[in-house]
């Protein structure tokens, strides 16, 4: 929930991880299996491998920054480690997952009153809940109708709040540890995405319903009866009703994509790649060296070269194993927000192994 906020050269959110991570150890409850051991020594020795070579191979790397990301990435993969042997020793699952929900319509109530207090003109109060993030209209006014104010909430782009409520969805709908989350949550959450008229969470968000779908008809849960006429009515009547809405926020935006007049996609999908290095391709710029870009594969490239690069596809792979439809959303998630020195991917991985096997895997 609070990711975004920046306090200092830290996130909130990384002070909230520390007095987890210091609350798991005084209570007794901090535990790391021995294999899980081995896994997060090998993947902080690839990091200190790669910035001994760095610093041999590559001249513009700097000692400082790399020390600075493995110190981060060794810290979130033991907050990430401890917590989750917690959830899964105390059987967590449920109750982690309705807090989940619970704090996403809290997020989903701030978004929605920030949104009617921009649009009361300065009648509502709302600063307050911005203090740590961004203020400039830039974050909220849709570029294509200044007219449109797009729904962020307490995150610092209405993208970011959709990536958030996504992960939380698609948690809701394919977590394998059989717990079925209440409607209502979806709906809210699903409602608030639209109201980012962000493209790329909107697009993410029809992909799962898309794999949803498919779940159910791989399981025949979806049998074609006279309510399955009357849903897919519903649908056409809205669809219908809100065309306009939908061509201003969506349609149009695919048009200027197409086109080439919007760039977001461009840079998600081609841009991404432009800072990896071929000189270095094996051993990258240095971690951390690789400034802000939209996508984790081409951070992993660019920053720590070729085998760190296949190693994070064999490590998708290997969520697509444990669960194809958290697997796939995995992957998708990973070209809409980049960055893994962060503490929301740091979350990502946490919920996503938490949920990808059922209780007793």
């Amino acid at each position: 929930m609070v990711t975004d906020w920046m306090i200092s050269i830290f996130t909130l959110s990384d002070y909230i991880f520390a007095m987890v991570g210091a609350s798991l150890v005084i209570s007794g409850n901090y535990h790391v299996k021995r294999n899980q051991l081995l896994w997060v020594l090998l993947l902080l020795g690839v990091i200190v491998a790669n910035i001994v070579m760095n610093i041999n191979l590559n001249e513009n790397f700097v000692l400082k920054t790399g020390v600075a990301a493995l110190i981060r990435i060794t810290y979130y993969a033991v907050i990430v480690t401890g917590v989750y042997n917690y959830v899964k020793s105390h059987q967590l699952e449920a109750q982690f997952l309705e807090i989940l929900n619970i704090v996403a319509v809290i997020v989903v109530a701030i978004g929605i009153y920030i949104t009617i207090a921009l649009y009361s003109e300065g009648q509502l109060p709302y600063e307050i809940l911005w203090t740590f993030t961004r203020t400039d209209e830039a974050s909220y006014f849709f570029k294509e109708n200044a007219s449109l104010i797009r729904t962020r909430s307490v995150f610092s782009e209405p993208s970011y709040l959709g990536y958030y409520l996504n992960v939380i969805l698609s948690i809701n709908l394919f977590n394998k540890v059989q717990l079925n989350t209440k409607r209502v949550y979806n709906f809210l959450i699903v409602t608030t995405v639209l109201l980012t008229f962000s493209y790329s969470a909107i697009g993410t968000m029809i992909f799962i319903f898309i794999l949803y779908i498919f779940s159910q008809i791989r399981t025949g849960k979806i049998k074609w009866t006279r309510m399955s006429i009357i849903y897919l009515l519903i649908i056409f009547v809205l669809i219908f009703i809100f065309w306009d809405f939908l061509d201003e926020t969506i349609m149009k935006r695919s048009v200027y994509i197409l086109s080439g007049e919007d760039v977001s996609a461009y840079n998600r999908l081609v841009s991404s790649w432009k800072y990896v290095n071929l000189e270095h391709i094996f051993v990258g710029n240095g971690i951390g060296h690789t400034p802000n870009i939209w996508n984790v594969y081409a951070y992993i490239l660019s920053d720590i070269g070729l085998a760190a690069f296949l190693l994070s596809g064999i490590f998708s792979l290997f969520f697509l194993y444990k669960n194809f439809y958290l697997g796939s959303v995995f992957i998708i998630l990973n070209f809409q927000k980049g960055g893994y020195l962060n503490p929301i991917f740091s979350l990502l991985l946490l919920l996503m192994f938490i949920y990808m096997s059922d209780y007793k895997k």
